[in-house]
C-alpha cells in the first residue's frame, strides 16, 4: 500500500520558499510535487483534484519558464533585463495563488487521499501506458510541436506513476531529458519573440534565428521516428 502523504508534505514544505523568491528551486519543487500528485491520482483513477493541481501548475508556469531562461549564462543584456522585469511581475501574482485559502484547502484534501492498492495501481498504470501510446500515434501521424509536447507530458505522467510503484524508469528518464531540452528551447524562443515585439534588438534577433535553426535541424517527422526506437521499461515488475 502506498499513499500521497510524502508528496503532499513536500508540496506544503516548498510553498514558503516559492513565495519568498530566494531560490528558483522553490517554484520548481512545488511543480514537481504537483505533477507527482497528479500521477498518484492517475493511478487511483481519480478525477477529483486533477483540475486543482493543473491550476497550481499553470499558475506557477510563467515564473518557472522565466527562471529557467534566466539561468542561461549567455543572453543579450536587453533580453535579460526583460526577463527580470517579467519575472518580477509573475512573482507578484504568486501570493494570490499559493498563499490563498484555496491552496490550504487543496493541501488538506490531498492529505485525505486514500492509500493506493496493488490492483488499482496496475489498472492505473495500464491506462497511462495506453495514453502514451495514443499520444505517440498522434505525433507520428500529425507531427507538430503541440503533439510532441502532449507526448512529453504523457511520458512524464507514466514515469512518475512507475516511480511511485518502484518500477524502473531508466529509459523514460533518458527520453524525457531529450524532450525536455527541446521544450526548453521552444519556451526560450517564445520569450525572445515576446521581447522582440517590444524592442528591436539585433543581438536578440540573431539569437532567435539561431535557436529556430537549431530546433528545426531535426524535422518533427524524423524525431517521431527516432522516438519509436526508445525501448520503454516494462510496465509490470517490482511493486
Amino acid at each position: 500500500m502506498r499513499d500521497a502523504r510524502a508528496w503532499t508534505e513536500h508540496l506544503r514544505a516548498h510553498i514558503p520558499l516559492a513565495l519568498s523568491g530566494e531560490d528558483p528551486e522553490g517554484v520548481h519543487q512545488v511543480r514537481v510535487a504537483a505533477r507527482r500528485l497528479r500521477a498518484y491520482l492517475d493511478l487511483m483513477g481519480f478525477r477529483v483534484l486533477q483540475d486543482d493541481l493543473k491550476r497550481l501548475l499553470r499558475g506557477t508556469g510563467r515564473v518557472r519558464d522565466l527562471e529557467v531562461a534566466l539561468a542561461k549564462e549567455t543572453l543579450p543584456e536587453g533580453f535579460r533585463d526583460f526577463l527580470k522585469r517579467e519575472l518580477k511581475k509573475a512573482r507578484a501574482r504568486l501570493p494570490d495563488l499559493l498563499a490563498s485559502p484555496w491552496t490550504e484547502a487543496l493541501l488538506r484534501a490531498l492529505a485525505a487521499l486514500p492509500p493506493l492498492g496493488e490492483r488499482t495501481a496496475t489498472r492505473g498504470l495500464s491506462r497511462l501506458a495506453k495514453r502514451l501510446q495514443k499520444r505517440f500515434r498522434n505525433l507520428r501521424e500529425n507531427p507538430s510541436p503541440e503533439a510532441l509536447h502532449a507526448y512529453r507530458r504523457a511520458l512524464r505522467r507514466l514515469r512518475y506513476a512507475k516511480e511511485f510503484l518502484g518500477l524502473s524508469t531508466r529509459e523514460e528518464k533518458k527520453l524525457q531529458e531529450e524532450l525536455g531540452s527541446f521544450q526548453d528551447g521552444m519556451v526560450l524562443l517564445g520569450l525572445l519573440r515576446e521581447y522582440l515585439l517590444e524592442v528591436p534588438d539585433e543581438e536578440a534577433a540573431a539569437l532567435a534565428e539561431a535557436l529556430t535553426a537549431a530546433l528545426q535541424r531535426e524535422p518533427l517527422e524524423e524525431r517521431a521516428k527516432r522516438l519509436a526506437a526508445f525501448p520503454m521499461a516494462p510496465i509490470r515488475g517490482k511493486g
